[in-house]
């Protein structure tokens, strides 16, 4: 261990976090849980040459390295280390300076032209390892956990990382092949045995002596191995390659080819002979010239880049991307995509579900695993990989290639539609069965015979053929399955302990082809046929049952699944949930919805994970769900790290969880939002009111002479606001449908469809009162009330602009925020809680203040006329009205304090958070430094709760104290002495009291890493109560201070019951 890394782990903390030792082995003071869950990057680390690698919660983030300090030492240290492909740091130590480096940027080519002059760009740079603590703090552990560091400009995105260029490198190679003629079969088949041979190579599994082999006494191969291939000039690769030279002959590249195939055997090498016919000796060339040298349109290599020993195996799964749909124009290949709801699952996606259930209690089980819909297998080989872990753990040695075979026959199983796909699942395990096998193991098992098994299922009959993939199959084509003796064994309903994976999203809808409504017809049929209700022909909802079909009792489902699983409010879909909710106990939920787009390009469905465990008989009441949901925080954004806090998680004990509302509610809101909610529908909804409501007219396919609409005036959708004048345009001449023609003429509102997100605030009901007559598009929602009195449209027009709308809304709607932002008629508008009462006092002041908003309008809306004088100052009493019109309807509805600070909080702190993450109020530290406090409000708010159940001379104060570099807030609460003044000086020299002071209640001390990634702690002693949350502003609500102090409460109360049991 060199003496800057060892001043690096002390210095900046790494010591107190997870900070691990690179091994390829398991260390004594490694558990079986840290090796199944970390051990594959520890190896990968090793391999790299790195020290240690340090970790938040299993997502690997730092990395810590040592080399000589010529700068050409640091450039090879950087490219071995950036194979790695996850990790976002290297602090890289030389004789002469610590470096610190953004592993997300290029690898350098020395020997590249336009690569000469250019170095690799430092994060920072110390020569003096004694300033560690000062010139290096900005990457101190607290803010790496706290994401806090990846805030900074210095990181860009991750396109230059080893995955993301990766894809990026199948994608132009592909193009390239398609391009130029090449047919689509072979040009897949030739790019995949390329990584298979690639990596051989770098494994140091084919070396010079094995293609001297194949060269046998062929004088023109064998010349060609002692010719130095001249295409690139460099490779990062540490061992000498030869395949770039095989590719000179064509002869040779298919004598190789057909080598590989009787030595390895497997499913990886079909169709070589038919292959050899058809391609050319100038599309091998090409070939070789895209993998090797300096070909294509943008000039971008491919194999030159990656250290195939290093880079992890499940991106090779990532060939599934570019290989699944066979088209080569982008657009008709995202159609396919959207047909057949498939996308590229990121591997850290599946990592994470993984290990939500197949932990080490599972593992000592030998589960059998099935993936209905395993795409290109990257959740097989993943689960494959643990199984190897944990057992390489608990024998203390590595497999061989026997227990290696055992575990792919007895213990995985999957289906696949695609039969490409499918062969690429079972390439994907072959080079995951090499992976743990040493070279001399490797060629000592070809030299005696021993091959890789056939995975694919098929009629051949041998010990050597598995049937364990089974391609180009309907999961839901039961029939099949029960009628083929070699298929039950593997994929009969009932008999599978685990079930994974990430099954299509969304139906294909009406331009499908033939093919893709066939495999839906089959989809339909199998759950109509064993009465499995499903909403809108959803297949996450059908394969949540064929998943269930499969598993056992007492089997486990983890899923990926579109979130409208958990958040459609469609009958079929509300019928799905109870039905299967009532069969299952709902272990956890992930609601991935607000992170979605930084894990599927172009994929921008909301999903959520879920698992859940077949029952025989369901006891609702002794269940609890966990519900986690991802919010975008820096960590995530920078490195794609999976990380939750506990203020992400909801346990739901007794809860309706067959109603969307529940799960809508708890994406960002709490128990106490819930409440509310519900005291809101209580109340009488707005259809009772109605008379008319209804949509505008729908031009789509213009089948309809709209002559009826000739009379009327058509909006212009885009003049539609709030306050401001409206503007007219000529009605249609054809559409599609009328619309509700009621609700063109007379007294009306009107509510904007849509969400408006375009200007601030943004998530705004747009809603207006009209008495012209005209028509309008089905943008718009239109009411008439029963009783057409003015009043009435003026204070439902006041209750649709308040606060206390948005907060509804946004808490019921299955689409703000997920998907379409929108709000349903029926569904959604006509349930507002409506209150109505021309005797309530607030009801005149609604209306007063209706009509100067109404009256507020202006004509132009130019940017010259917004930044006009006069229209700022209308601006300010429009907010004012604004706010006067929330507590005027507050005080209709009669909400307390804590109900109006429960709509405050969600609409002025939540909800920007919700569109703007990253620079929204909610992030802003909630103190600063020589500032009176914030936080006044939130103290004096727990305070009030707490001093019921103090002695009447006493009151609550507090003490601000600030930690782990201004990442942590911790507020610490005693009982003083009746008008004691208050302090709300924030104090920075304090934080290891307050840790002491912590640790007298809890069995565990914490350190600042676990309270940084738990993101909040509650703890009371005899002396004091001290809440720690991080600093920003979300956390430090008055909504927050009344539950914080519930919570505390409580626990003062039940730790009070337990001494009293003890002392009786």
């Amino acid at each position: 261990m060199s003496k800057p890394l060892t001043a690096l782990y002390k210095e900046l903390d790494f010591l107190n976090g997870a900070l691990y030792t690179a091994s390829d082995t398991p260390l004594k003071e490694v558990s079986p849980l840290e090796w199944v869950e970390k051990g594959e990057w520890l190896a990968a680390a090793k391999r790299a040459g790195a020290e240690k690698i340090f970790f938040i919660e299993n997502n690997p983030v730092v990395v810590f390295a040592e080399c000589d300090s010529a700068p050409e030492e640091k450039i090879k240290a950087f490219n071995r280390i950036w194979s790695l492909a996850r990790p976002r740091l290297l602090f890289l130590a030389s004789p002469t300076e610590i470096t610190v480096l953004d592993l997300a940027q290029e690898p350098i080519l020395g020997n590249k032209p336009n690569e000469k002059n250019r170095s690799l760009k430092s994060l920072a740079t110390l020569q003096d390892i004694s300033k560690i603590a000062i010139e290096l703090q900005a990457f101190h552990r607290n803010n790496v956990e706290s994401g806090k560091v990846f805030g900074e400009e210095l990181f860009g995105d991750l396109k230059h990382r080893a995955d993301q260029a990766l894809i990026h490198d199948i994608k132009a190679v592909r193009f390239e092949l398609l391009a130029a003629g090449l047919p689509v079969k072979y040009a897949h088949a030739l790019i995949g045995r390329s990584i298979f041979i690639r990596y051989l190579e770098d494994r140091g599994i084919l070396t010079k002596e094995y293609f001297l082999s194949v060269a046998k006494n062929n004088a023109e191969w064998s010349a060609l191995l002692s010719k130095e291939y001249v295409g690139l000039g460099v490779d990062l690769s540490e061992q000498e390659v030869y395949y770039p030279r095989v590719l000179s002959s064509k002869s040779f590249s298919y004598a190789l080819f057909k080598q590989l195939a009787h030595d390895f055997n497997g499913d990886m090498f079909p169709d070589i002979q038919e292959e050899e016919q058809a391609i050319t000796e100038k599309q091998l060339e090409l070939i070789q010239g895209l993998l090797y040298g300096e070909v294509g349109r943008q000039k971008k290599l491919f194999f030159f880049s990656y250290r195939f020993d290093i880079i992890p195996l499940d991106l090779i799964s990532s060939i599934y991307e570019e290989f699944y749909h066979l088209a080569l124009s982008p657009e008709n290949k995202k159609n396919n995509a959207r047909q057949d709801g498939a996308y590229y699952t990121p591997p850290v996606l599946v990592e994470f579900l993984l290990a939500r259930i197949l932990d080490p209690e599972t593992l000592e089980k030998s589960p059998r695993i099935l993936d209905p819909a395993c795409g290109s297998g990257i959740f097989l080989v993943e689960a494959f990989r643990r199984i190897v872990r944990y057992d390489w753990h608990k024998k203390n040695k590595r497999l061989d290639l026997s227990e290696l075979k055992s575990i792919l026959k007895n213990q995985i199983a999957g289906i696949e539609i695609n039969g490409e796909a499918a062969r690429i699942t079972a390439f994907s395990l072959y080079l995951a069965t090499l992976h743990y096998l040493d070279p001399p193991s490797i060629m000592g098992q070809i030299k005696s015979g021993q091959k890789l098994p056939n995975l694919l299922v098929s009629n051949t009959v041998s010990p050597n053929h598995f049937n364990c993939i089974w391609a180009e199959k309907n999961a839901f084509n039961s029939q099949e399955i029960t009628e083929n003796q070699p298929l039950l064994e593997k994929f009969c309903s009932g008999t599978t302990d685990i079930v994974i994976g990430n099954p299509p999203w969304g139906a294909p809808g009406n331009k499908a082809d033939k093919k893709t409504k066939a495999r839906e017809n089959t989809m339909l049929d199998w759950c109509k046929s064993n009465s499995r209700p499903i909403g809108d022909k959803e297949p996450s909802q059908a394969f949540i049952w064929r998943a269930f079909d499969f598993a056992k009792v007492g089997g486990k489902v983890a899923l990926l699944v579109s979130a409208g699983v958990l958040f459609k409010h469609g009958t079929t879909t509300q019928e799905f949930r109870e039905k299967w909710l009532d069969s299952v106990h709902l272990n956890e939920v992930f609601n991935f919805s607000h992170v979605r787009k930084f894990f599927f390009n172009g994929a921008v469905s909301p999903f959520v994970g879920i698992t859940f465990t077949k029952q025989a008989l369901c006891k609702e009441n002794e269940n609890v769900t966990y519900y986690w949901s991802a919010k975008q925080v820096n960590t995530l954004t920078k490195t794609q790290a999976v990380v939750f806090s506990k203020y992400d998680v909801h346990l739901l004990k007794n809860e309706d969880l067959s109603s969307n509302i529940s799960w809508k509610t708890y994406w960002f809101g709490r128990s106490e939002d819930l409440t509310l909610i519900k005291l809101l529908l209580s109340k009488k909804s707005l259809s009772e009111f109605i008379e008319h409501a209804g949509r505008g007219y729908e031009i789509a396919s213009k089948t309809e002479n709209a002559s009826v609409l000739a009379k009327y005036n058509a909006l212009d959708i885009r003049s539609f606001s709030r306050y401001d004048a409206i503007s007219f345009t000529s009605p249609p001449e054809r559409v599609y449908r009328f619309g509700n023609t009621a609700l063109y003429s007379g007294k009306r509102i009107l509510v904007k469809r849509g969400i408006s997100e375009n200007s601030e605030p943004k998530g705004q009901i747009t809603a207006r009162y009209e008495e012209d007559d005209f028509c309008f598009r089905n943008a718009i929602h239109g009411i008439k009330l029963l009783d057409d009195q003015e009043w009435q449209y003026k204070v439902l027009l006041g209750i649709l602009w308040s606060s206390l709308t948005r907060y509804f809304f946004f808490m019921v709607s299955s689409n703000w925020g997920l998907w379409h932002h929108e709000i349903h008629l029926k569904d959604e508008l006509l349930k507002l809680p409506v209150v109505l009462d021309n005797t309530h006092p607030a009801t005149s002041k609604i209306i007063a203040i209706v009509d100067s908003l109404r009256n507020s309008k202006t004509a132009e809306n130019s940017l010259l006329d917004r930044l006009a004088d006069n229209y700022l100052e209308m601006q300010i009493k429009r907010n004012q009205w604004e706010e006067e019109l929330d507590q005027a309807v507050f005080q209709l509805y009669g909400l307390n304090n804590e109900h109006q600070d429960l709509i405050r909080d969600f609409c002025e702190i939540t909800l920007p958070y919700l569109y703007q993450p990253f620079t929204s109020e909610g992030i802003a530290p909630v103190t600063e430094r020589d500032n009176e406090s914030s936080l006044k409000e939130y103290i004096q708010l727990f305070s009030r709760r707490w001093n019921a159940y103090l002695n009447e001379d006493e009151e609550m104060r507090a003490t601000i104290h600030i930690g782990a570099d201004n990442n942590l807030v911790a507020l610490e609460f005693f009982p003083s002495e009746k008008g004691d003044s208050w302090d709300f000086t924030p104090h920075y020299n304090t934080w290891g009291d307050v840790l002491k002071e912590m640790g007298k209640s809890l069995h565990n001390p914490l350190g600042n890493s676990q309270i940084v990634l738990e993101g909040i702690v509650h703890a009371v002693t005899d002396d004091a109560i001290i809440i720690i949350k991080r600093n920003e502003k979300r956390f430090w609500t008055n909504s927050l201070a009344r539950e914080d102090a519930d919570a505390t409460l409580c626990k003062r109360m039940l730790a009070d019951n337990i001494r009293s049991k003890i002392e009786v």
